[in-house]
């Protein structure tokens, strides 16, 4: 569908080369009885990921800016436990056409399930699909999918088994999905941001930042409770132009809100080196 396609071209703006997370490079994902990812199937699997999201409160959380270019925004969030488990969610809108939530769990360093639903928006009614991916030594070795015309009725079908072609799934650049996810945490590369300008509106402000690197990706903030550095911003906002700035937010119904220096305990920091 054309609309998933525009979808899927803005989510691959934000990869870039490949990450540490990936061990394997192996063309094969055989079964393995060492202990670990490799020895998994779909039903561990999926109950290794449901145990996850239950536990995610209890994750150390990192959050990115919301990023937009033209129609297209997406932020990220990085959830890192204990047992090396590690979980990223992206959320990804391009503009009334569609929108996009994707996950993706890793067991050890190995990942080991993607998980997509998707919401197509178009004249003749919205499409909703969940698309699941099961991965071993850094390979698909089953997909399977549903689809809806509606949000509740796509929780009451079940997944029906997408087949391979030629014993094989198409290749996914997850480890360019990856690279990009953590730059974009970490306000790097062509997601590093620095300030442009901060506007005011009669009952809020906007810091409005840019990218370092002259990318077409802008941020921006609501601040919604002054400070001393809102203050400092508003007085001599020529001060600090392009530069990096040390902010602390929280994100709301998809736009993120400055947090006062103060009161830091529900946000996650950002461009902060």
């Amino acid at each position: 569908m054309k609309t998933l396609h525009l979808l899927n071209l803005g989510l691959l703006l934000f990869t870039m080369e490949s990450c540490n997370y990936f061990k394997s490079t192996h063309p094969q994902a055989e079964m393995s009885s060492e202990q670990g990812s490799t020895g998994m199937n779909e039903k561990t699997i999926l109950e290794f990921s449901v145990n996850a999201d239950n536990n995610l409160k209890n994750f150390k959380k990192e959050l990115s800016l919301v990023y937009q270019s033209g129609d297209f925004s997406m932020y990220a969030e990085k959830y890192s436990g204990n047992d090396s488990t590690l979980v990223y969610k992206t959320y990804a809108d391009n503009g009334n056409i569609s929108s996009t939530i994707k996950n993706y769990y890793f067991k050890k360093d190995s990942l080991i399930l993607v998980t997509e639903s998707d919401k197509v928006m178009n004249a003749e009614g919205d499409v909703f699909k969940d698309v699941r991916t099961y991965m071993r030594n850094n390979v698909a070795f089953r997909m399977d999918s549903r689809t809806a015309s509606s949000s509740a009725a796509i929780h009451t079908l079940p997944y029906l088994l997408i087949q391979p072609v030629d014993n094989k799934y198409p290749d996914a650049n997850y480890e360019d999905d990856i690279k990009g996810l953590n730059d974009a945490i970490m306000g790097k590369d062509k997601f590093e941001m620095v300030f442009d300008n901060i506007t005011t509106y009669p009952e809020a402000h906007y810091i409005n930042l840019k990218s370092k690197n002259r990318s077409n990706y802008k941020a921006s903030l609501l601040v919604n409770t002054k400070d001393a550095f809102i203050d400092s911003l508003l007085n001599t906002p020529l001060t600090f132009k392009d530069e990096k700035l040390r902010l602390n937010w929280k994100i709301v119904d998809k736009e993120a809100v400055y947090v006062p220096v103060a009161d830091t305990t529900t946000s996650a920091s950002g461009l902060n080196k």
